[in-house]
């Protein structure tokens, strides 16, 4: 199963990365004219006349890196060092759940790769959520409405992992 990746979304979620620090953004996708597309488009506003137009834009493209599968994906980032692999959901799944306090803990540990894994269309297959370690507590607003975009999704989420609370920077503690 898959979605269609839009040049917004890619934009916005290189943004936010480059906001929050995030080293590289993995986009998976099995439909190879969606990469080539996407590739594309980073292209243009890495290396064509979109990287003299807007370098802002072309620092942040610089994030995203483009894979087949998830499976590719895992095995590839687990070579590096123990890895952890963190699901987000709108749903609450509470046999797995992890806090963003426990999440912002793990990720500042030197010994351990944090993966945190986002779905679109309709979220995480379940096949998805049982090879996750955790998975994060959902984002809850007002209303029982929970159906947030994805760049919205993962803006909020990073913020409330990486973000700087109350003017005070918590990573030095």
């Amino acid at each position: 199963m898959a979605t269609s990746i839009n040049s917004l979304e890619l934009h916005d979620i290189a943004r936010s990365c480059m906001t929050f620090g995030i080293k590289i953004c993995y986009i998976v996708t099995p439909l190879s004219k969606q990469r080539m597309i996407m590739e594309r488009l980073i292209e243009h506003w890495r290396y064509g006349y979109g990287a003299d137009y807007n370098p802002l834009r072309s620092s942040a493209l610089s994030k995203i890196v483009m894979k087949e599968s998830l499976e590719g994906l895992i095995k590839e980032v687990k070579k590096e060092k123990n890895t952890m692999l963190i699901g987000t959901s709108s749903k609450d799944r509470p046999h797995k759940t992890l806090g963003y306090d426990e999440l912002r803990s793990i990720v500042y540990k030197d010994d351990i790769n944090t993966l945190l894994l986002f779905g679109t269309g309709w979220g995480l297959t379940d096949e998805t959520i049982d090879i996750c370690d955790k998975m994060l507590e959902p984002i809850k607003g007002i209303s029982h409405y929970n159906h947030l975009s994805l760049r919205v999704a993962i803006g909020i989420i990073l913020d409330r992992i990486f973000g700087i609370r109350g003017g005070k920077d918590e990573r030095s503690n």
